[in-house]
């Protein structure tokens, strides 16, 4: 691939680097076979590092770039500019190769993020699979499945839809939603595909929408990392019992339901200081919000703290003694596994693929019981502070033991072992012994 290597700034202790979510003297790893050459992986996502406001899909990519970067060679094509910004990214230069410390990326203006756009940027470049990130993304997987399907009928497409296919992503903008679905099964639409499920629920959830994909479906979670931990000499002491600092980071929209937290806040009793972080990305269903924290009692105060850098995140966290997301539908849930990095407990709906878990450290409670998350919010203050200091260490040791039992790498590097025709199943061999490419749009 032809790459211009950007001079990319430096100032202000920027480095390329940086947009990784991975620790920065972690070394790629070799899992498995070893491969004679890299599988070569285009790669289309709404919005990559240096953004952060598009949430988990760019933690997602970012981590699986640095986890197996010694055998898949993964080159991003997506926007040169954040969820909701009329501005690019300063440090780039749009609409060609940037080379960063884990690999290409073709940073596309608006005009050029396209199916036809992609076939510009990877002109006369031989690759082994697309990987689309996004089942209803018109730009991001639409257009490119419909585009390329018939364009390089050889080369295997994977599709991740993240999390659009669980009931609670389904229900919003549910009709426009349904008509697509029915338009492409009744077509015969995406039969040629193979799908990426992070969990057991979303592989569930594309059967559901897709009977027929039972074989073409890769079980593979998301890739993570612990990171190093927060010093103690860093954390705020635990409040006092009938006291609690609670922390709500996500983007503002009707999916992360604050709105629900506030109304659960709405019928406690105790003294509980609610911080809200994160892009407002729905600025009707924000002026909702304030109206119910308008409605608070005394003893809740809120504050709106903004959008969190992704290197941020994690010590806003060791700040709070709970973190609090009544979701409608996760896919995963990076925010949840970077409170549990950081020490600190979740609440959750029964909407994620995460579990209680009986150190106390993952709380579930179901959305249909609105009494028994005021009652949770409630004991959760409740605690002594020797007991909120305790279930730091145990949010800690959850996420490592996540982590270290988990396989993630093992299962990724699989699927795209497979989906080249490398792997044992070999179901992508007669597709990709011989590289297609594409000469012109």
């Amino acid at each position: 691939m032809t790459v211009l290597k950007q001079n990319l700034p430096k100032s202000n202790g920027w480095q390329p680097n940086d947009w990784c979510l991975w620790p920065p003297d972690a070394q790629p790893l070799r899992l498995g076979p070893m491969v004679s050459r890299p599988i070569k992986v285009i790669c289309v996502v709404e919005y990559f590092l240096p953004g952060y406001k598009g949430g988990g899909p760019i933690r997602t990519i970012a981590n699986m770039r640095q986890l197996l970067a010694a055998d898949v060679d993964i080159a991003i094509f997506t926007r040169d500019r954040d969820l909701g910004s009329a501005v690019r990214y300063g440090m780039i230069r749009p609409d060609r190769w940037t080379e960063t410390e884990d690999g290409a990326v073709y940073y596309a203006s608006p005009g050029e993020f396209s199916a036809n756009g992609l076939k510009r940027a990877i002109r006369g470049q031989r690759f082994d699979l697309l990987y689309l990130n996004s089942f209803f993304g018109f730009r991001s997987s639409i257009q490119m499945y419909l585009g390329f399907r018939r364009a390089l009928p050889h080369i295997p497409i994977l599709l991740a839809p993240r999390g659009e296919f669980s009931l609670g992503a389904l229900a919003i903008k549910y009709l426009k939603k349904r008509v697509f679905l029915t338009f492409s099964k009744a077509l015969g639409l995406y039969r040629d595909i193979n799908w990426h499920a992070s969990t057991a629920a979303e592989r569930d959830d594309i059967l559901r929408q897709f009977p027929a994909a039972a074989g073409q479906i890769y079980l593979a979670e998301d890739p993570v990392v612990v990171g190093a931990p927060s010093a103690d000499g860093s954390r705020p002491r635990p409040s006092p019992s009938g006291q609690l600092r609670l922390a709500f980071i996500s983007r503002i929209s009707p999916m992360k339901n604050l709105d629900g937290l506030l109304l659960y806040l709405a019928k406690t009793s105790r003294w509980i200081e609610l911080d809200i972080y994160g892009p407002i990305e729905d600025r009707r269903y924000w002026r909702d919000c304030q109206r119910l924290i308008a409605e608070l009692p005394p003893n809740v105060s809120t504050s709106y703290k903004g959008a969190l850098n992704p290197e941020t995140v994690k010590k806003a966290f060791a700040d709070y003694e709970l973190f609090a997301l009544p979701s409608h539908g996760e896919n995963f849930g990076h925010v949840i596994f970077e409170a549990l990095c950081a020490g600190t407990p979740v609440l959750l709906s029964d909407r994620t693929p995460w579990r209680a878990d009986p150190s106390g450290a993952v709380s579930v409670v179901p959305l249909t019981e609105a009494a028994a998350w005021s009652e949770h919010l409630c004991a959760a203050a409740d605690r002594t502070a020797d007991e909120k200091g305790r279930l730091r260490y145990a949010a800690r040791s959850y996420a490592e033991n996540f982590v270290f039992n988990s396989g993630i790498a093992e299962k990724n590097l699989s699927m795209f072992l497979e989906l080249s025709g490398r792997g044992n199943g070999r179901r992508g061999q007669q597709n990709t012994a011989t590289l297609a490419s594409i000469d012109e749009p």
